[in-house]
């Protein structure tokens, strides 16, 4: 039986959600913007479900996912999930000294090298990493994790058929690091019933999986291996999570070591949910095509929207101007034909139809004050354009100010915000290569209290008067 635990009032904010896929139970969490725990919920999976780590009854998680959405509720944010450790395989390869992109390509190229299975039938991550040998060799290690594409795949087509928005995937024993705050000095183990963590600096440099319910043999033999292939550190600390028996908590009795024991049941899914914390950097195993599209479906916001709505009202501006304007030209010429007629008809009126024609000049004069006007926006849907397709996600736009020069050219004042100072130059970068305005100004650049960047851009076409 699924059991459910409100941490908060309702109202709190939740900004993260996980769910930890364990042998016998799924754990979700969801957590504020301060990482504290806003809901806790267990459900239980059938007998059969995850064998040795592995799935091997799809339906039984199925329906555990199931049960999971009815005490959730609706979602509308996307969930990290947690990989059993049995269905993740963890390397750590040396590499020079590159960017993590080109490391990735070549381990694309050589993944057999690396994993046990076929690259076609595989998803991979990896992140740079820390060892105590950094200090005594050129390269660098990094961490590199893969799965069997066809279970990740199932993974997320299932979460998505129950109502469950998935996220990024990440294996169990790598996530649940980052919810530990004694894990991040120092070398230490990190044990829990079915897996051990060797940590360094908060690093994950050794995993190994088995059962550590019954007996603490595993662990002691991880930390003998561990001295040994680091002379140069001892580890320090042993943090026991999730395991029923205790270890002595007198140094003399553990030589030197430290032990803590972790109660909180929740502490993988909380290492899923805090993947944007500070800290280690975060895996997603998804498949390059479905991040793509989950990118691209979340991107859709405020500001885009605000953007295609003035889009939108300036073409409804100008469709309403062009069928007035259609209007006057035949009402114009109706004018006409009846003035041709009565000229023809009636001389003596005369006099009345040369008032009627300077009505009409004036009519004709209006007619073309708006075509100027047609005209004279026709830029600001040009900027407009430009300026959409180079927003990117993290970018908010308040304000816009539209004003020409009296040498024809049109000065653009746009007051926004955003995340941070690298997407306001990714943004003005992509202005200027876009070769639309003369000028492109960012003048004033200040952080709010919330540590949003608050900034005043200026764009120029044409030639502007600078008094405008």
């Amino acid at each position: 039986m699924s059991n459910i635990l409100k941490l908060k009032a309702p109202e709190v904010q939740t900004v993260s959600a996980a769910m930890a896929i364990h042998s016998d139970f799924i754990r979700f969490v969801e957590l504020d913007e301060n990482d504290n725990p806003v809901r806790k919920i267990s459900v239980p999976l059938a007998e059969g479900c995850i064998v040795n780590g592995q799935i091997k009854n799809f339906v039984l998680l199925e329906s555990a996912l199931e049960a999971l959405r009815k005490e959730t509720g609706k979602l509308n944010e996307p969930v990290s999930i947690g990989l059993p450790e049995g269905e993740a395989v963890i390397r750590f390869p040396t590499f020079p000294d590159m960017s993590i992109d080109d490391i990735r390509g070549t381990l694309d190229l050589n993944f057999s090298e690396y994993f046990p299975f076929q690259r076609a039938e595989a998803v991979f991550d990896s992140i740079k990493v820390k060892t105590p040998n950094d200090d005594r060799r050129e390269d660098i290690t990094v961490m590199a994790a893969a799965a069997k594409s066809q279970t990740v795949d199932r993974i997320l087509e299932i979460s998505h058929n129950v109502g469950i928005p998935p996220g990024p995937v990440e294996p169990l024993n790598f996530a649940m690091i980052r919810s530990v705050a004694e894990a991040q000095e120092g070398m230490c183990l990190l044990a829990d019933r079915h897996n051990i963590v060797a940590v360094w600096q908060g690093f994950g440099i050794f995993f190994r999986t088995g059962n550590n319910e019954d007996n603490v043999q595993d662990i002691l033999n991880t930390l003998r291996f561990v001295e040994t292939q680091y002379r140069n550190v001892r580890v320090h600390r042993i943090i026991l999570a999730g395991l029923d028996f205790q270890l002595s908590q007198d140094p003399e009795d553990t030589g030197g070591l430290e032990i803590i024991n972790v109660s909180d049941e929740y502490y993988a899914a909380m290492g899923l949910a805090m993947r944007d914390s500070p800290g280690l950097a975060p895996l997603d195993m998804r498949p390059i095509e479905f991040i793509e599209l989950e990118r691209r479906r979340y991107s859709f916001n405020i500001n885009r929207l605000m953007l295609w709505g003035l889009i939108v009202s300036f073409l409804m501006l100008s469709i309403g101007t062009i069928s007035f304007t259609f209007s006057c030209i035949q009402e114009l010429s109706e004018k006409i034909e009846i003035v041709r007629d009565s000229v023809s008809d009636l001389t003596p009126q005369r006099d009345a139809i040369i008032r009627e024609n300077a009505e009409l000049e004036r009519a004709n004069g209006k007619v073309e004050e708006v075509l100027r006007f047609l005209q004279s926006n026709i830029p600001v849907l040009e900027i407009l354009k430009e300026l959409e397709m180079n927003a990117v996600s993290g970018l908010k736009f308040d304000t816009a100010d539209f004003s020409r020069g009296l040498l024809g050219g049109v000065t653009v004042t746009i007051d926004g915000k955003a995340d941070d100072e690298n997407i306001i130059m990714t943004m003005t970068e992509g202005l200027k290569a876009g070769g639309k305005f003369s000028s492109v100004k960012v003048p004033v650049s200040q952080k709010d209290q919330t540590g949003r960047v608050v900034f005043k851009l200026i764009l120029q076409m044409g030639e502007t008067n600078n008094e405008a």
